[in-house]
């Protein structure tokens, strides 16, 4: 019993489009990783989705235009959107958790050197800053004494 080369080769764009389903979902949740480690505003949040989902399109587009010549076939999208559905189920908790915690534990690893540094290096210049600023009041007041008394020297003139 053969299998006919139209099946085999729709099975290889439903294959995929199952791939690029899991791809997206990957890409997502890269999104949302950063979106963890570093707050975002509403607006930023809606920029990004809507940079998402017009790339996933070029993508769906892509992969349409390659594997099938552009034709419009309900299981190539069917599988995208089954891809995205497995790997959102089965992968992508423990993709986002585990990066954000991996991450988390990264960057404290490598700033907080960096923390301390500046805490070490922060402590004087607020100390100095503190008096620079009353030597700075006390030679304003003495400008000021000694410019009035120069225009009251110059007025008597």
């Amino acid at each position: 019993m053969t299998v006919s080369e139209t099946i085999l080769k729709e099975a290889d764009i439903l294959l995929k489009a199952l791939a690029t389903g899991v791809i997206l979902m990957l890409v997502y949740d890269l999104i949302r990783i950063m979106r963890r480690l570093i707050p975002h505003g509403i607006v930023c949040i809606a920029i990004e989705d809507f940079l998402f989902w017009a790339g996933s399109a070029i993508a769906i587009f892509v992969m349409l235009y390659r594997e099938n010549d552009g034709y419009l076939r309900g299981f190539s999208i069917g599988g995208v959107v089954v891809g995205m559905i497995v790997y959102s189920l089965l992968l992508s908790r423990f993709v986002v958790k585990g990066s954000v915690f991996i991450l988390e534990k990264v960057l404290y690893a490598l700033l907080r050197p960096v923390v301390c540094l500046m805490r070490f290096l922060i402590r004087p210049l607020r100390v100095c800053g503190g008096k620079c600023k009353k030597i700075g009041r006390i030679f304003k007041k003495r400008l000021k004494k000694f410019f009035r008394t120069v225009k009251i020297g110059l007025c008597k003139r």
